[in-house]
């Protein structure tokens, strides 16, 4: 299904963006304070995350997700946030006499996501493009026979291009 604020495009995520029942987690890339403008048209100086990962939006952190974060890593200071994996999930709250959708961060460190390693070269795989590590792996797998990092993947494929000329040759 997807909610009407999805179509509108903001600059920064919103509770609408995470589906029902469903959680985002993701990695600190830089907290900082910036000039927000607000659906009023209204702008106010907000601390905002962004984030490693490719194509999520940042977030406005408000007092609470800041305290959470703090309680997380056992830091108030933003600067040591950098790196940190949060899991925002969606949750409702009374706010303006209403009981609206909010975005929260989750009490708990998040799993540590599974380690993957090049076959050829022994390095652990990143994310490259619209890829995590995992899709990285899954693709190689799929296409090599093996689970290659990005430079690797490369190599293979000009190998069996090479390969494929000779033997039209």
């Amino acid at each position: 299904m997807t909610h009407f604020k999805k179509l509108m495009n903001p600059n920064y995520l919103g509770a609408y963006a995470i589906d029902p029942g469903q959680e985002l987690t993701v990695t600190i890339a830089s907290v900082k304070q910036e000039m927000v403008m607000g659906p009023d048209g209204k702008k106010e100086e907000c601390i905002v995350a962004h984030f490693q990962e490719q194509g999520i939006k940042p977030i406005i952190l408000n007092a609470t997700n800041c305290k959470s974060i703090a309680r997380l890593y056992k830091t108030p200071y933003i600067e040591n946030w950098v790196g940190k994996k949060i899991t925002i999930h969606v949750q409702q709250v009374k706010a303006f006499g209403d009981v609206v959708d909010a975005l929260r961060i989750k009490p708990v460190l998040p799993a540590a996501a599974p380690e993957f390693k090049c076959a050829e070269c022994g390095a652990v795989l990143k994310p490259y493009g619209q890829l995590n590590a995992r899709g990285l792996a899954d693709y190689t797998r799929k296409n090599y026979g093996k689970v290659l990092c990005a430079e690797c993947a490369q190599k293979a494929k000009e190998t069996a291009e090479k390969q494929e000329e000779k033997k039209e040759d």
